[in-house]
């Protein structure tokens, strides 16, 4: 699964936490605009994705009881991302936006 390995490989490489494969949970749900938190995607940022998400995440909790969650959604054809955020202990650390 090629989000499994991007989460795994950027856990590594900017956080520096070793990730097992086995460790890592993923769900992907369709949601609204208006179902969506300002934490997971500013109301900002919303207005330029599609109304109808398909957001899959990513989560994993460290040896030190850090939880870190990976948030992206996805383009039509469930492979690109269009927007990626993470959070560490129910707090917004990083977002990219893959789109103009």
């Amino acid at each position: 699964m090629m989000h499994l390995d991007w989460f795994i490989g950027t856990m590594k490489r900017i956080f520096n936490i070793d990730v097992k494969w086995g460790e890592v949970g993923y769900e992907t749900y369709d949601f609204y605009h208006e179902e969506i938190d300002d934490l997971l995607i500013p109301a900002e940022h919303l207005e330029k994705l599609p109304n109808l998400l398909t957001i899959g995440s990513l989560s994993y909790v460290d040896d030190n009881g850090f939880e870190w969650i990976a948030g992206f959604v996805l383009g039509e054809g469930m492979k690109e991302r269009l927007y990626e955020v993470w959070i560490r202990n129910g707090e917004q650390i990083a977002y990219e936006m893959y789109f103009d």
